[in-house]
């Protein structure tokens, strides 16, 4: 019995130091409890902040916290402007954060130390703020600053983290070879402020500082500029809402924040013209790849084939072309000598006349015969004829009335029956019949042709294209099969259609409906003239207006150019009355908007 009863006692005392123990151990984060949302305070900055006179070597800052704090790559976050050949190096010591300087400084100069949004406490992450140590090696301290916004050219989204370069050296082989005079980085907002300048002159670019190295690559970055020189006359001071910090959160204070410059963001096209590849993709047809458009080619021809036996293809960029062997009657080897006549980049960055031969070897594709016989024995499925020309019938019912049904060939047309070629209609209530239609060939493509209904289209029709065998035959004699497509345009009383009046077109103009993040275009059209736009079969929702001014008018957005100063061809987004470029759109609308491209584009 007593036995028992010293082990009970001892079980009694053991769970007794276990739950002092628990208690005791405040390395185990209690459960429950008001979560910690305050982020770290600075109790002191050593030197204190707009320090001059500071040391050209082993210079340090120290930034002292009331708590332990982490820092969030800091080789991406925090950044010296204007920069140095190495970048800054930081330690965390106790509750402090330690920034030395491995290069030597410059004399005289302005500097900042930029922390972004790398400082948060060790416990619960909650962000310091973006602080900025500024302090000079020289008697004086620069107290100016510029302000701004960068977007993508074409889509206009702001681009963050883009490297804001501002230049003393106005040379055009600054970009690529100095380090900048200033910089900044953008936030989620694409804004920007370049702090603590002087009052002169600056040459100001913006690039996607990839490799972190401050220096435009342009093979892959991209970049943006201004036009005329920027002399900052703005001074510094603490109830400026540019210097107000914002929250990520609070998009309305973000985006009201002053901005002096806009930026657009673009990728330039290489700089050096030569020919990438040749290569055989059809038996009866190659492709030449450029490495830069508006290739300008002298002569194309094949050894043996007279030249007139050639159609010729650039795409609208004109940095490929495609060679087809149009005559039927000649027999095509699987080799082929190629030889093209171009203007060339030299050693001197010079366009010189320059001839290169290709030798192209068409392989035919291989095919399991055996395996394939299997799988149509035990299918069902018929063999198709081997003249058999198969081809695309694209029809959109919201871009029918505009665009028609899009016919799109693997090789040319040598031969269309036209009267074949049937366009018929089947009302609500059955009634059917055909309709006109003309045939719009591509501008480009020789094997691309649009099917367009001259006749009134009505809502909740239905409309068929068919196209009976042997309509088409191509350059290696294929026929095609009977086919049809068939498009049913939509009688949804929920949908909604939008109207744009536009005035002010003293060019060629672009015109995309697109969603609000301008990476889906609904519809689009090319004008050279006032005109009134529809925009029919719109789903309830929010939409952009996207305007390019198309220069040249062969209707795509054109890239700019750095050392030409060419800017890419201008995108403004339609806005409303209150600065709003969202447009929303509810159900069951006829809506009609103004808009005036002349006050938009200037």
């Amino acid at each position: 019995m007593m036995k028992r009863d010293k082990i009970i006692a001892m079980a009694v005392i053991a769970l007794i130091f276990a739950f002092c123990f628990s208690c005791a151990n405040t390395t185990t984060p209690p459960m429950g409890g008001i979560k910690d949302t305050i982020p770290p305070l600075l109790l002191k900055v050593s030197p204190d902040s707009g320090r001059v006179n500071f040391p050209l070597k082993e210079g340090s800052v120290e930034l002292k916290f009331n708590e332990y704090v982490v820092l969030s790559e800091p080789l991406k976050n925090i950044y010296l402007s204007p920069p140095q050949s190495r970048s800054p190096e930081t330690k965390i010591r106790g509750k402090s954060i330690i920034v030395s300087f491995p290069s030597i400084l410059d004399s005289a100069t302005t500097y900042t130390l930029n922390f972004g949004r790398s400082i948060a406490d060790n416990n619960e992450g909650n962000l310091f703020g973006s602080y900025v140590y500024p302090f000079s090696t020289g008697s004086s301290i620069d107290s100016l600053m510029c302000s701004g916004t960068i977007v993508n050219s074409q889509s206009l989204l702001p681009v963050s983290n883009a490297t804001i370069a501002f230049y003393k050296d106005h040379s055009d082989s600054s970009l690529l070879n100095s380090l900048p005079s200033a910089i900044a980085k953008s936030d989620k907002f694409g804004y920007f402020l370049v702090r603590n300048i002087g009052n002169i002159p600056y040459r100001v670019f913006a690039f996607t500082d990839n490799n972190n190295n401050n220096k435009y690559d342009p093979e892959g970055e991209e970049v943006a500029f201004l036009d005329t020189l920027l002399t900052p006359a703005i001074i510094m001071r603490a109830d400026l809402k540019e210097l107000i910090q914002v929250d990520e959160k609070d998009t309305l204070t973000a985006m009201s924040r002053p901005s002096e410059l806009n930026l657009y963001l673009f990728k330039e096209d290489p700089a050096k013209q030569f020919i990438r590849e040749a290569k055989r993709l059809q038996h009866r047809m190659a492709y030449v790849k450029f490495s830069t458009p508006e290739a300008e080619v002298l002569s194309v021809k094949y050894k043996g084939i007279d030249s007139t036996s050639l159609l010729k293809e650039f795409n609208i960029r004109r940095d490929s072309l495609v060679i087809w062997i149009n005559d039927t009657s000649i027999v095509v080897s699987d080799t082929l000598n190629l030889e093209v006549k171009y203007m060339k980049t030299d050693s001197l960055n010079n366009l010189t006349p320059f001839t290169e031969d290709f030798r192209l070897v068409y392989t035919r594709p291989k095919r399991d015969m055996q395996r394939e016989m299997r799988n149509r024995n035990e299918t069902g499925i018929k063999e198709k004829r081997a003249d058999l020309l198969e081809f695309e019938m694209k029809a959109d019912a919201t871009l029918f009335e505009t665009e028609g049904i899009k016919l799109t060939f693997p090789s040319p047309i040598v031969h269309f029956l036209r009267d074949s070629l049937k366009l018929e209609y089947k009302a609500p209530r059955g009634e059917v019949g055909t309709m006109k239609y003309t045939v719009v060939k591509d501008s480009i493509f020789s094997r691309i042709m649009s099917i367009m209904p001259t006749e009134r289209i009505l809502p909740g029709y239905e409309y068929t294209l068919r196209a009976p065998t042997a309509t088409f035959k191509d350059i290696y004699k294929q026929t095609n099969d009977s086919t049809f497509v068939t498009v049913k345009l939509p009688n949804d009383d929920a949908l909604s259609k939008l109207i744009l009046d536009i005035k002010g077109a003293d060019g060629s103009y672009i015109i995309d409906l697109t969603n609000i993040t301008r990476d889906k275009v609904f519809r689009s059209y090319k004008i050279n003239k006032d005109s009134r736009l529809e925009f029919p079969y719109l789903q309830k929702g929010e939409y952009s207006i996207r305007i390019t001014q198309d220069i040249n008018g062969n209707g795509i957005i054109d890239t700019g150019n750095v050392l030409l100063k060419k800017q890419p061809e201008k995108v403004r987004l339609y806005s409303l009355s209150d600065g709003v470029t969202i447009i929303t759109i509810p159900e069951s609308v006829e809506l009609l908007q103004s808009v005036d491209l002349k006050s938009i584009f200037n």
